[in-house]
């Protein structure tokens, strides 16, 4: 690395670090508000550490975040924030990335106003939050570029570089379906590449098999909604929580608004963005993202608009040069103002959402159930002492007290949400088994379950059928917006 390049990045992670103080101030410390995908990879970290049974063995196989988080397991174990903290430190190398990606050719100030945008957004905001995987899906992107400029300048020579371009191609295609853009802008720069350069036949070969491996390994993507509106999840740019409600008629408007925004910069800015690896890294994930339009794929438009339109808005503006500071930036300074106005209030709302512990429907079962079964842990503990003590000389040992039992043995709750359910409640957490024929059939699979978190969603209502037949076998516990929490009864003595 030239010496300008290395006082570059000193200067961009300098400039960071006031930011990366106070997002870190205003961090949630409790276990709520988490991504599925991001508590499995988390929680499997964990498991690891702890050396006890691998949670993917219930879970399934986790991105390759498991990978980063795997330290955390060892040094930190059950420490949310480690993970947070650790997503912190990936958006501010993504933002870096980006910003040395986009100043290259003249802009700087695009550049600069880019990178402070994204920062600053309620979106990336809520992504540390729940260890999205979109700060590491930008961080691979806005590398793009620069790996393979380390991969030519190895001049044929098969080296460290090569292998570490395939694993990122791994990567970023088992975060999300966006990330199939990152190694289908790969195979068609190298098959644009001189047939004598050595690494062009074997990344040709190698990224598709790399690719396979990866969806094999995870099954495809667990979790994905397919076929989403992408209009909540684009209002979640500039309001992050309501697009999690029914959304007033101005979110759909501004989600379309950004929507038609974005393909507008894709379709004008698509022979520049194509240039390089990071700029078709973006271009790309817009389409591949959108079979699954979720807040992953809202981040990543929100990063093409910003590093693709604000260099094509300055450059359409550029004849105004020389009319005044007021006409030739004054209109700039106004956007920018209301912009960072609507982030400031919404970034405002969410750290008091959770000053004030509001939670969204899912998180509030979620959490309503871990108090339950923290009440039921510390009720019990004093029986199950009370039951301890020793039986007199030559006297029978007493039965233990049910409380007792209840306390000793282990909760196991199938959630709609098992990660999160394990990280909040501190128990095992199993995925919701499959609707049976009958409902018969459904207890049998609940075997040794003693607890179900059943979302509100159209997915579950098979299965919510079944629970409904069984009758005075299943007790409901709590009925909530988010969703259901019922009791197995454990089936009776016979004598």
């Amino acid at each position: 690395m030239k010496l300008g390049d290395m006082l570059a990045s000193s200067r961009s992670a300098l400039v960071l670090l006031p930011w990366a103080v106070l997002v870190g101030i205003v961090l949630r410390t409790d276990p709520y508000g988490l991504s599925e995908e991001g508590a499995k990879a988390l929680l499997v970290a964990w498991s690891i550490g702890d050396a006890v049974a691998s949670a993917a063995f219930t879970l399934g196989a986790p991105d390759i975040r498991v990978i980063l988080f795997l330290p955390l397991g060892f040094l930190w174990p059950g420490e949310v924030l480690a993970a947070k903290l650790l997503t912190l430190l990936a958006m501010g190398a993504a933002a870096i990335a980006l910003y040395r990606w986009r100043r290259r050719g003249d802009q700087d100030e695009a550049a600069l106003l880019a990178t402070g945008l994204l920062l600053i957004a309620p979106l990336t905001v809520e992504g540390i939050n729940a260890l999205s995987a979109a700060p590491f899906l930008l961080a691979l992107c806005g590398a793009a570029t620069w790996i393979n400029e380390k991969v030519v300048a190895e001049k044929g020579t098969i080296g460290g570089w090569f292998f570490f371009q395939l694993l990122a191609c791994a990567a970023a295609v088992s975060f999300h379906p966006a990330g199939l853009a990152y190694p289908a802008m790969l195979i068609y720069t190298w098959s644009q590449a001189p047939r004598d350069q050595r690494p062009r036949e074997y990344f040709l070969i190698g990224i598709p098999v790399v690719v396979a491996v990866a969806l094999a390994m995870r099954m495809g993507w667990a979790g994905i909604g397919w076929l989403q509106n992408p209009l909540p999840a684009a209002a979640a740019i500039f309001n992050s929580n309501g697009a999690e409600l029914a959304l007033p008629g101005a979110d759909w408007v501004a989600g379309a608004a950004l929507i038609a925004v974005a393909v507008a910069v894709a379709v004008h800015e698509r022979r520049r963005l194509f240039a390089d690896l990071t700029g078709g890294s973006l271009l790309l994930a817009l389409p591949f993202g959108a079979l699954a339009a979720d807040r992953i794929w809202a981040l990543l438009l929100f990063a093409l608009l910003l590093y693709g339109g604000l260099p094509w808005l300055l450059r359409a503006c550029a004849p105004l040069a020389g009319r005044g500071l007021m006409i030739q930036r004054g209109w700039l300074w106004l956007i920018l103002l209301l912009v960072c106005t609507a982030f400031m209030r919404t970034n405002r709302g969410d750290f008091e959402a959770a000053r004030n512990l509001r939670f969204s429907a899912e998180d509030q079962l979620i959490r309503d159930f871990a108090d339950g079964i923290s009440t039921l842990r510390a009720t019990e503990a004093p029986a199950a002492a009370a039951g301890s003590t020793a039986p007199a000389a030559g006297a029978a040992p007493p039965a233990a007290p049910l409380g007792a039992a209840l306390a000793a043995a282990p909760i196991l709750v199938a959630s709609s949400w098992p990660a999160r359910t394990s990280i909040a409640c501190k128990c095992d957490g199993l995925p919701l088994p499959p609707a049976a024929s009958d409902p018969q059939s459904q207890l049998a699979m609940m075997r040794g379950v003693s607890y179900v978190i059943l979302g509100d969603s159209v997915d579950n209502r098979p299965l919510a059928f079944n629970f409904a037949q069984m009758g005075a076998q299943i007790e409901v516990l709590a009925r909530e917006p988010g969703g259901v929490i019922l009791h197995l009864k454990p089936p009776r003595a016979v004598l």
